[in-house]
């Protein structure tokens, strides 16, 4: 029996809007965030976590943080001030890029994790999406914060109710898609 079919190819982004931004000097703060991140997912890292604060070009002052794990890697970068025109929400300050990809199974319980991490930098508003990378780059998951019908904490305590109604979209979709699909199969077929 082969390995392959554990293989799972999950690919978490997050664009998140916050109202605090890490500083030059919170690049160990940001190293142990990672390192905390790692840790309660259940994961294992490859390599030391790297943090580094880039100064120039102005529009892209921020913290960035990067770390190998044995699925691949975690790196995420803090704008300290975007372009306000890109902001959803009036409050915001800093803009955050946040990237993991793993070749093994990113569950909802380790997605809230990694969210109630970044609970310390005050989100103002979070746009997050799940792509499955196995065979192709399919959106598995896609949800909003946006802080109107429900505070941070409980959006977060509830993603799993959350993409279990967007799963049944989508897997309506997606069964109609594949239904199709079959179809013109069997149409070449005969």
């Amino acid at each position: 029996m082969s390995n392959h079919k554990t293989i799972e190819h999950h690919h978490l982004l997050l664009r998140m809007e916050t109202k605090r931004c890490p500083l030059q000097d919170d690049k160990e703060e940001a190293k142990q965030l990672v390192h905390d991140i790692i840790r309660d997912i259940g994961m294992h890292l490859l390599g030391e976590a790297r943090v580094f604060y880039v100064e120039l070009p102005r529009y892209n002052e921020g913290l960035t943080a990067l770390a190998p794990i044995q699925t691949s890697h975690i790196a995420f970068h803090f704008w300290k001030s975007p372009d306000k025109d890109i902001l959803q929400n009036s409050e915001s300050q800093c803009l955050l890029q946040f990237d993991l990809y793993t070749c093994g199974k990113l569950s909802l319980g380790q997605i809230q994790k990694i969210l109630r991490h970044l609970t310390h930098y005050h989100p103002t508003h979070v746009n997050a999406t799940i792509l499955n990378r196995n065979l192709s780059l399919t959106v598995e998951n896609q949800i909003v914060w946006d802080g109107v019908e429900s505070s941070w904490s409980d959006w977060v305590s509830e993603i799993p109710r959350n993409l279990y109604h967007q799963e049944k979209r989508n897997h309506r979709f997606l069964g109609s898609r594949k239904r199709k699909t079959q179809k013109r199969k069997q149409s070449r077929n005969k």
